[in-house]
């Protein structure tokens, strides 16, 4: 079975092209689209013909215009293409700005920072995003989404990082559209009444209803800030040592709802709906409610990108598994990959979480068969902790180029944090979802909030013991673009051939 026989995998690869294309070579919004419209006449004169799917031309075109549509597809999501961009309209001195909160962001010890959205600019209506920092002092707010607020302040320029091998945090907001910056203190700004409320206002308002809930219910500080990031998608307010110690034990990726965690929801529907599939279109009922059940889970984690993303991605793969068919898995895939990036953001393909969900879910599909092949023991117990290492271990060699390029931090003992707390994550969710529920109906019983509070601070405890073992931590690893490409022609390689012996 070759990837490149699946024509949606072909579509996705040169949709892919036209997008990097499109990016790395600023092609014009009106060259994009003539070139798209051109090809697209052609290849309707090309329908016409007999045999179409046996034409070489057609099959030329089909991806001549797929390569278009993505470098289409990136002239339409760049900002500075939109007329009411508001850099359009900047002045080198202050500006009027109206602004509505649209992300909460990770404060520090000097600032809290957020997403905004620019309605006005000097009282001229406007759009884009900007990043708003407000200086922390004894007179400070703290923004809800949707709030508007109006100040009259300088936008400049956000700074690029000083260390080589630091994040370069001004590429990340770029990459999201965001290309300015606006500082503000207490005696700055303004905030509106009367906002109008949005649906990310809504999933909010629903999320703070829950925190406040188990802030009554005598969750440790740490404890809560997990359960935060775990099940609502809030990682902004974990401790910095927390998070210090998930980055450093190779685990921080389960501190942000992804497609791990949308992956073992999907996983709990299936089995907790495995009955209805018994029924006259049961199986059809399940994927209906599994769907549901993860949109219901993204609206609650706060419909951010990543989450949507996440959750689009899961919802073909349900599809997918419903089907139930070998050449179905990577179809669908592509397919969601494709209709994500045309129809959602062509920009999320830059991302560092899109790139790596992606490659570990395709890992997972690729490398579990052939782990499975290559040791499969009689033994149940010894065969379950294969399947779960399988897992793992197929995840962790997709995505281990890609983390050392971004991060350059290898942390040795990941396995030992993953293989012992990914097992059991489906646990900590489930529970933590029926403490939720209980906690919103008033009839959280104190022993269960109690249990869950310490099967967290163990979790906690286990990753900190990780995390100590400096000597396994290799910091500051040279990796560029070209050994990137070369880890992955090894790592094809070296699998293609163990599959060919």
């Amino acid at each position: 079975m070759k990837l490149l026989d699946f024509i949606p995998v072909k579509l996705t690869l040169f949709l892919i092209l036209g997008i990097l294309i499109g990016y790395h070579y600023a092609i014009s919004l009106w060259f994009a689209t003539s070139l798209t419209c051109g090809l697209t006449a052609l290849l309707g004169m090309s329908w016409t013909r007999k045999n179409i799917l046996d034409n070489l031309p057609f099959g030329i075109l089909s991806l001549l215009c797929t390569i278009c549509i993505g470098m289409m597809a990136v002239a339409l999501s760049l900002p500075e293409n939109n007329t009411k961009y508001y850099a359009n309209f900047r002045l080198p001195t202050e500006q009027y700005l109206h602004l509505k909160i649209h992300e909460i962001l990770k404060s520090n010890s000097y600032n809290q920072r957020y997403i905004a959205k620019v309605i006005k600019i000097d009282g001229i209506p406007s759009n884009g995003r900007i990043l708003l920092i407000s200086k922390k002092d004894t007179l400070n707010h703290k923004f809800k989404v949707d709030d508007e607020i109006y100040t009259l302040s300088p936008i400049n320029e956000i700074g690029l990082p000083l260390n080589p091998y630091e994040f370069n945090y001004h590429n990340y907001l770029e990459k999201l559209g965001i290309n300015y910056q606006v500082k503000v203190n207490s005696r700055d700004y303004l905030i509106g009444q009367n906002a109008s409320l949005t649906l990310l206002g809504l999933t909010a308002a629903l999320r703070q209803k829950i925190i406040s809930g188990l802030e009554k219910s005598n969750f440790g500080e740490d404890e809560l800030g997990i359960i935060k990031a775990l099940l609502l998608g809030q990682r902004h307010e974990l401790s910095e040592e927390v998070y210090t110690n998930y980055k450093n034990a190779g685990a921080v990726h389960i501190l942000a709802v992804s497609g791990l965690h949308i992956g073992i929801v999907l996983l709990l529907c299936k089995f907790l709906l495995k009955p209805l599939e018994r029924l006259p279109r049961g199986k059809t009922i399940a994927l209906i409610i599994s769907v549901a059940i993860l949109w219901g889970y993204a609206f609650i984690a706060g419909l951010s990108p990543s989450v949507i993303r996440a959750v689009s991605m899961f919802s073909f793969v349900a599809y997918a598994l419903y089907l139930n068919r070998p050449t179905s898995t990577f179809n669908i895939l592509a397919l969601s990959m494709f209709f994500i990036l045309l129809i959602y953001d062509p920009m999320l393909l830059f991302q560092v979480g899109f790139q790596l969900s992606y490659t570990a879910v395709f890992s997972i599909f690729w490398l579990f068969p052939r782990l499975q092949h290559f040791w499969n023991p009689e033994n149940i117990i010894l065969k379950k902790c294969w399947q779960l290492l399988s897992v793992s271990l197929a995840a962790q060699i997709g995505v281990l180029p890609l983390s050392l390029f971004y991060f350059h931090q290898f942390p040795g003992l990941f396995f030992i944090s993953n293989l012992m707390i990914i097992p059991f994550l489906g646990l900590i969710l489930g529970m933590g979802f029926l403490v939720i529920a209980l906690m919103l109906t008033d009839l959280l019983p104190n022993r269960l909030s109690e249990l869950y509070n310490k099967i967290i601070r163990m979790m906690n405890q286990l990753i900190e013991w990780v995390a100590q073992q400096e000597s396994f931590i290799f910091r500051d690893i040279p990796f560029d673009f070209v050994q990137l490409v070369l880890s992955y022609i090894l790592i094809f390689t070296v699998v293609y051939s163990l599959k060919n012996k």
